[in-house]
C-alpha cells in the first residue's frame, strides 16, 4: 500500500534530502554571484584604470601643447618692464597720437617679434595683437577681430585678471566655411593686456582644433568613443557624430562632472556604457571615455555561463548522491517510526533489532528500554489508581469530622444563649468563625476578612488570659477591599501575644496598622512586650532548624509564604528592643480580586 503523497513529502529523508540540496546549491549559487561579482569589480577597475591612464596621457599633452602657445600670449601680454612690452603698450596707448613712420615702424617691429616667437610651432594657426578699437597686428592666419569681439565670453576677458582665458573652439572663417564645420576649427588663447589697472587690448592665439584630434587619436585606442566637455559651460568641446549620441545623452553625461576625476555607469540611446574622465586643472575640459558595458564584461559573462553549466551538472550528480545516502541514513529510522505507531496502538510488545552501533543504534535500545518501563509504569499506574481510589474514600470520610466539629460547636452556642452564658457564646461563636475560615478553599481574602478571623483568634486568647492585653486594629481607608493571602496574620499575632505579652506581668497592648506605601500594602504589628536581644533577633535571619523556637518557625513560614507567591521586594521584617518592644512588619503587593486570581 502506497503512502499519500503529502505523507512522503513529511518524511525525514525527503527533508534531509532538501536541506543538503539547498546547502548545496545555495553555497554554489553564493560562490559563482561572488565570483561574478569580482570579476565584474575586477574588469570595471582594469578598464577603469587602462582608460585613466591613456586619459591622461593625452590630456598631458594636450594641455603642455596648450601652455607652449599661452607662453606667447604671456609674453606679449604680461609687463615685464622689458623693450617689446612698453613698445607694445606704446603702440596701443599712443596710436592715435604717434606720427605714421614711427607707428609703421613700431608695428614692424611687433610683426617680426611675434614671428621670431611664433615660428615652429606647429599647431599655432595664428597670434592677434588688438586693442580695444580693432587696431591690430596679426601673425599667420588669424581670427578676425570682429569674430573675436563676437564671442560670448569676449567679455570676461576686459575685466578679469592676466590669467589665461581659453574660448571654446569654433570656425575660423579664414581657415574653412561652414560648409565644412570640422575644416577650420580653432582654439583660441587669449590674455589682456593692462596699464594702470585697466585693460587696454588684448593677444589671442589662436590653436588649430587638429591637435585634438591627433593627439587623442594617437594614444587612445578605440577614439571614436571619445568625448570631450567643457566643465564651465556642460557643452562638448569634441564630439563624435559617428557615436549616435542625442542631445539628451550629451546632457546626462555633462550632468556627472561634479568631480576632477572617476567613473560611473551610464544607460544612453545607445546602450549602458561604463564611462571614464578626467578634468584638466589648465583648459578647465573634462575628457571622457565610454565603454560599451557589454564588451567590458563579455569575458565575464562568458566564463559565468560554464560555471553556472558545470554548477548544473555538479547539482544533478549531488541530487542523486543525496538521495541514496539520505535513504541509507533513515532506513533505520523508518523502521524505528513504524515501531512507534505499533506502540500508539497501545502494542507495547513490541520489540526492534539492530546492528548499528551509532546514534540509531542507540535509539533502537533506548527505545526497547522505554517500551519495557512503559509496561511497567502501565501495571503500576493501575496499582496506583486502586489505592487512589480507597484513599479519596478515606478523604470524603475525614471531611465529615471538621463539618460535625462546626456543627457542634454551633449547637454550644445556641445551649451557651439558653442558659445566658455569654462567655460561652463569644469563645463558640470565635472558635467556629476561625473552623469556617480555615474551612474556606480560597487561598486570598479580602483584609476585612482577614481581620475578622483575627479578632475571633483575640477573643479566644482573652478568655485564656484573663484581658491581659489590648488590641487596636486601624486600617486605613479603602485598605479594607484589598486583597491578601488567607491566614497570613494569626501566626503573627500568635508571636507577638505568646512571646511578648504573655510574659509581662502588667497588661499589654498590641498595635496592628494596615497602610498602603510605596505601591505596596503594609501590615505593621507593633507590642509593648518583652522584646528581643541583638542575638534573638539575628537568630530570626538564620535557616530554620526542624526543632526550632515555634516564634522562629511562625516568622519563617511567613516570610516564605510571601516570597514564594510574589518574590522579591515583598517579605517581612522585624525590629525590636529588650524590654521594649518589637515590631514586624509585612510588605505585600496591592491587589484586587482580579489580580489576586495570577497567583492562585
Amino acid at each position: 500500500m502506497h503512502r499519500p503523497l503529502r505523507t512522503r513529502l513529511n518524511s525525514i529523508k525527503i527533508k534531509l534530502s532538501a536541506a543538503i540540496l539547498l546547502l548545496f546549491v545555495t553555497f554554489m549559487s553564493v560562490t559563482v554571484y561572488m565570483w561574478y561579482a569580482n570579476s565584474k569589480s575586477d574588469a570595471e577597475r582594469q578598464a577603469g584604470q587602462a582608460a585613466a591612464a591613456m586619459i591622461n596621457v593625452s590630456s598631458d599633452n594636450l594641455e603642455t601643447s596648450l601652455r607652449d602657445i599661452d607662453k606667447i600670449v604671456a609674453l606679449l601680454s604680461v609687463d615685464t618692464g622689458e623693450y617689446m612690452n612698453d613698445l607694445v603698450r606704446k603702440y596701443i596707448e599712443q596710436y592715435d597720437t604717434l606720427d605714421k613712420v614711427a607707428l609703421i615702424q613700431a608695428e614692424r617691429e611687433i610683426q617680426d617679434y611675434l614671428i621670431n616667437i611664433s615660428m615652429f610651432k606647429h599647431y599655432l594657426t595664428g597670434v592677434t595683437l588688438s586693442d580695444l578699437s580693432g587696431h591690430t597686428i596679426e601673425y599667420g592666419v588669424a581670427t578676425p577681430y570682429e569674430v573675436l569681439r563676437s564671442q560670448p565670453s569676449f567679455g570676461e576677458l576686459t575685466s578679469m585678471t592676466n590669467e589665461a582665458l581659453l574660448l571654446p573652439p569654433r570656425l575660423n572663417p579664414r581657415l574653412g566655411s561652414s560648409a565644412d564645420p570640422q575644416k577650420g576649427k580653432v582654439i583660441t588663447i587669449a590674455r589682456p593686456i593692462r596699464s594702470g589697472g585697466q585693460a587696454i587690448g588684448f593677444v589671442a592665439a589662436d590653436v588649430d582644433y587638429a591637435i585634438v584630434e591627433d593627439l587623442f587619436a594617437t594614444n587612445i585606442r578605440n577614439a571614436g568613443n571619445l568625448l570631450i566637455f567643457n566643465r564651465r559651460t556642460g557643452q562638448p568641446v569634441l564630439d563624435r557624430p559617428e557615436l549616435g549620441l542625442a542631445p539628451a545623452d550629451l546632457a546626462r553625461l555633462a550632468s556627472h562632472l561634479d568631480a576632477d576625476g572617476g567613473s560611473f555607469y551610464t544607460r544612453l540611446s545607445t546602450g549602458s556604457m561604463f564611462a571614464v574622465y578626467r578634468t584638466s586643472a589648465f583648459t578647465n575640459w573634462t575628457t571622457m571615455a565610454l565603454i560599451p558595458k557589454a564588451n567590458l564584461l563579455a569575458g565575464s559573462s562568458s566564463t559565468r555561463d560554464k560555471m553556472l553549466n558545470v554548477s548544473l551538472l555538479f547539482s544533478a550528480v549531488a541530487v542523486l548522491l543525496i538521495l541514496s545516502m539520505s535513504s541509507l541514513l533513515t532506513r533505520n529510522l523508518l523502521r524505528l517510526g513504524r515501531a512507534l505507531k505499533e506502540v500508539a496502538k497501545n502494542n507495547l510488545d513490541v520489540a526492534i533489532e539492530t546492528k548499528s552501533q551509532d546514534e540509531i543504534g542507540q535509539l533502537y535500545h533506548q527505545f526497547n528500554s522505554m517500551t519495557r518501563r512503559m509496561s511497567g509504569l502501565v501495571a503500576e499506574v493501575r496499582s496506583t489508581e486502586r489505592e487512589r481510589s480507597r484513599a479519596e474514600m478515606k478523604a470524603l470520610q475525614a471531611q465529615i469530622n471538621p463539618h460535625f466539629l462546626h456543627n457542634t460547636l454551633n449547637t454550644i452556642k445556641f445551649l451557651s444563649i439558653l442558659q445566658g452564658a455569654d462567655n460561652i457564646k463569644l469563645v463558640a461563636e470565635s472558635l467556629s468563625g476561625l473552623m469556617h475560615a480555615q474551612m474556606d478553599g480560597r487561598p486570598f481574602v479580602s483584609v476585612d476578612e482577614e481581620l475578622d478571623c483575627l479578632r475571633s483568634y483575640f477573643s479566644i486568647q482573652k478568655f485564656r488570659y484573663s484581658d491581659k492585653f489590648a488590641v487596636h486594629i486601624g486600617p486605613e481607608e479603602g485598605v479594607g477591599k484589598l486583597m491578601m493571602p488567607k491566614m497570613l496574620l494569626q501566626p503573627i499575632a500568635e508571636n507577638a501575644l505568646l512571646h511578648g505579652i504573655a510574659p509581662l506581668k502588667t497588661q499589654g497592648t498590641i498595635q496592628i496598622k494596615l497602610f498602603t506605601s510605596e505601591a505596596q500594602l503594609k501590615i505593621r504589628v507593633q507590642d509593648n512586650g518583652v522584646g528581643m536581644t541583638p542575638a534573638q533577633l539575628a537568630a530570626l535571619e538564620a535557616p530554620v532548624e526542624p526543632h526550632g523556637a515555634a516564634a522562629h518557625i511562625g516568622l519563617a513560614n511567613v516570610r516564605s509564604r510571601i516570597r514564594t507567591l510574589f518574590g522579591a521586594p515583598y517579605g517581612l521584617s522585624v525590629w525590636s528592643e529588650a524590654q521594649r518592644f518589637t515590631t514586624v512588619e509585612i510588605s505585600l503587593p496591592i491587589l484586587n480580586e482580579e489580580e489576586a486570581l495570577r497567583y492562585v
